[in-house]
């Protein structure tokens, strides 16, 4: 696994035709484990020995033996190791390689997964069903008997579905608030700042938010996406200032924030169905 500046955490051994990975991991020494971090995959993982804590989108859930825990699509989290010896079996897949041709199981259930608006309590206590459940799988997973693919994949729905039966929830509209509320300074930011060099993963670690959410996000406030914001911002200041005739057209350009003065006049085009040559010509 790598964890990049940007917090990603990208699993190279998901990048294949079975996405899903299983083990058991063990941490010997107390402390952090992983710096903050987030990624796309979902993930389940079981407290087997010891005692910790998931710190998981600003609240810090004390774990023990016993617990199961649930890390959300894009969640931001790191862990710490509250004891001397610490034992975790994981899932970790890829929830996109559950959709099915367009039918009910996709609409319904594993869409609203994917685009987080619908989401699973990180935390849970005493279900021993879903525990079992969960480690036959990781079994499974770890023989890989002949056609062990098909079983986990049968598997990975079958636990979808007790998780959705009973530890399911829609993102509430007050979270939504809250979380939009939390944005507007990032909206702000770029509507005084897009002059200047913006990325996704600086809007992002701005925000604490990982990229996908932060889309989500922000187009459910602006319309659009971050960047296409960026954009849309830069070339109606560039079309004030090619009304003006003080500038040249790579001026503007660099002036607005872009420093290929080709890539801007394709943009403006795309943007106002106009040349920036034909806007300085009227």
């Amino acid at each position: 696994m790598i964890i990049p500046s940007n917090g990603q955490m990208v699993h190279p051994n998901l990048k294949n035709d079975f996405p899903i990975e299983m083990g058991r991991k063990e941490y010997q020494a107390p402390g952090p484990i992983l710096k903050k971090h987030w990624h796309e995959e979902f993930m389940i993982f079981y407290i087997e020995k010891g005692n910790a804590v998931i710190h998981c989108n600003a609240q810090s859930i004390p774990l023990s033996a016993g617990d199961l825990v649930i890390t959300n699509c894009n969640d931001i989290h790191y862990q710490e190791n509250r004891g001397n010896h610490l034992v975790e079996p994981y899932i970790l897949f890829d929830l996109a390689s559950l959709l099915s041709p367009k039918d009910v199981c996709q609409t319904k259930y594993i869409a609203p997964l994917l685009q987080g608006r619908l989401r699973f309590q990180n935390k849970i206590e005493g279900d021993n069903e879903l525990i079992r459940q969960v480690l036959e799988l990781i079994n499974q997973y770890e023989e890989q008997e002949y056609g062990y693919e098909l079983l986990v994949k049968a598997g990975l729905y079958r636990i979808l579905a007790l998780l959705l039966q009973r530890y399911a929830m829609t993102v509430p509209d007050t979270i939504k608030n809250r979380q939009q509320h939390l944005l507007l300074p990032v909206i702000q930011y770029v509507e005084e700042h897009y002059d200047q060099k913006i990325t996704l993963h600086g809007l992002a670690a701005m925000a604490n938010m990982s990229p996908p959410h932060l889309c989500r996000l922000f187009k459910s406030i602006t319309g659009m996406p971050p960047i296409a914001y960026v954009n849309y911002l830069r070339i109606n200041a560039a079309m004030a200032l090619l009304q003006e005739h003080r500038l040249s057209i790579g001026e503007v350009a660099l002036t607005v924030g872009f420093n290929d003065s080709n890539y801007f006049s394709r943009l403006f085009k795309k943007y106002k169905n106009i040349s920036p040559a034909a806007v300085v010509k009227s």
